[in-house]
Formats: C-alpha cells, structure tokens, sequence
C-alpha cells in the first residue's frame, strides 16, 4: 500500500511541476487522461482504486475515488476488514501507476 499511495504522491507533485498553471487537488485521473491524452490508463487507474475499499471521512465504508487517491491511507484491507482490499488489487493499481510513470515520462515529465 505504501510504494501505490507514494507513486501516486510522485506522480501528482510531477505533474504540478510541468503543468501551468499548477493545477490543485489530487486530480491525478482527471490530469492523466485530459492533460496528458492517456484516457485508457485513467480508465484503468480509475477502476483499479474503484475495487480498493476504504474508510471515508464519515467513517463509513467507501471506495477509493482517483481524483482523491489520499483515501487509500484508510484503507480497508483484508487482514482487518474480510473481504476486502487484497495485495492483489492493491499490486493490479500499483502496475497501472508504473504504465502511468512510463507514460509520462515519454511525454517529458519528470517522474
């Protein structure tokens, strides 16, 4: 869980650095798909974090939205919650981020 939440931190602070103006928020799908023209790898970002569960600001059980992946701090993972969050999602999220690092940096981002 902490190399995915840092790679997405890593990702978010490198796109803040190259866009102008720096945009706000932790948009990292929405910047991937329309700033960067990766629709397919925000599609897949999107629903990669969608199957993580977490627990929201209320406290109540929710999924991890890609436009605001700092949830995943809260994450509801299998060892406390059954039937949640495995490593195997949370490993599928993890290779979207490195397609997503790829990508970028073949757009000169320095990720």
């Amino acid at each position: 869980m902490l190399n995915l939440y840092t790679s997405l931190v890593v990702i978010e602070l490198a796109i803040k650095d190259h866009v102008l103006p720096r945009p706000s928020g932790h948009k990292v799908a929405d910047w991937i798909g329309n700033d960067f023209g990766e629709s397919a790898l925000s599609v897949q970002l999107r629903n990669k974090l969608g199957a993580i569960y977490c627990t929201d600001s209320r406290g109540d059980e929710a999924t991890v939205d890609a436009n605001g992946y700092p949830d995943l701090r809260y994450i509801r993972h299998e060892v406390d919650y059954p039937k949640k969050s495995t490593d195997a999602q949370l490993n599928a999220a993890l290779q979207v981020v490195h397609d997503i690092q790829v990508a970028l940096r073949g757009k000169g981002v320095a990720v």
